[in-house]
């Protein structure tokens, strides 16, 4: 059986102000910190992630899907009781 490939476009996204490749259309808050992490962002799984937007910041939870896009801005932390 054939997998069939998931990875369609490269987008450059940033965590914590350093620039990434993301090779998939959709991720999770998780997938996206593992990517990260991969990339040699010095974050960890269990940080808080929360996209910066024109409006503010908006929390990506674990399990929340992100459509990705170049241009997109994420900030990683340790968060607080609400993470």
């Amino acid at each position: 059986m054939v997998e069939q490939a998931t990875a369609v476009h490269h987008y450059e996204v940033e965590v914590n102000r350093k620039k990434f490749v993301e090779d998939h259309r959709e991720r999770t808050g998780l997938q996206l910190k593992e990517d990260a992490i991969a990339a040699g962002i010095p974050i960890k799984p269990s940080y808080v992630l929360d996209e910066e937007t024109h409006e503010g910041l908006l929390r990506i939870n674990d399990d929340t899907k992100v459509e990705i896009r170049s241009g997109l801005k994420f900030l990683a932390h340790p968060g607080g009781s609400d993470s």
